[in-house]
């Protein structure tokens, strides 16, 4: 088990979250409670779920942003066919990956399953959680591995791009200009495998 805690640094809030290997898979799961705009503040759950390679394979979302309840699920059936609250999302239909848009855990997702080798470039089109309409949209996102802890990353639609520094198995350290690691522990019980150099 690993457990990290973030520091928000574009609003006061932190993330805490553990990453776990469980018997069919990966197990991510946390809460984020941060200020949100000018007029509320954010208290959300999560839990995303991986197979073994680290392909996503369902997340949910509780808790409650101001006055507004939130408690949504984003699941894949066979076939990758994805389902938004039950409801059949043609259009996400195949992706891979599931990224919250309020939290730095759900890099790790990607860049586990894409397990670059440095120097090494890759894209990722990501079932996306827009946390300011709370819609779930598809996502283009670019990585590039610079060196073992260390990932260009691009959001395109964003205009966004940055270097992500990671921990030695995959965990984002430092966000520029939106979340850096505070606390990191790892059980006694074992590590995540590392990721190639």
């Amino acid at each position: 088990m690993h457990t990290v805690l973030w520091t928000c640094l574009d609003k006061n809030g932190q993330d805490a979250c553990r990453v776990t290997q469980v018997s069919d898979g990966w197990s991510i799961e946390g809460t984020a409670v941060f200020c949100h705009q000018t007029a509320a503040v954010a208290s959300l759950s999560y839990r995303v779920a991986c197979d073994p390679d680290w392909v996503s394979a369902r997340a949910f979302v509780q808790g409650w942003v101001g006055t507004n309840n939130i408690d949504m699920s984003i699941v894949r059936e066979p076939g990758h066919r994805w389902f938004i609250n039950g409801r059949h999302d043609d259009s996400l239909d195949g992706l891979r990956d599931i990224d919250l848009g309020f939290t730095p855990a759900t890099n790790t997702n990607a860049l586990r399953r894409l397990n670059l080798n440095v120097s090494r470039s890759s894209t990722s089109e990501a079932v996306w959680l827009d946390f300011e309409d709370l819609r779930v949209k598809r996502l283009h996102q670019e990585y590039t591995r610079v060196d073992p802890h260390t990932y260009l990353y691009a959001s395109p639609l964003h205009g966004y791009q940055a270097l992500l520094r990671v921990t030695d198995s995959g965990i984002v350290s430092e966000y520029p200009g939106l979340w850096r690691m505070r606390e990191y522990f790892e059980s006694r019980q074992g590590r995540l495998p590392t990721q190639p150099t």
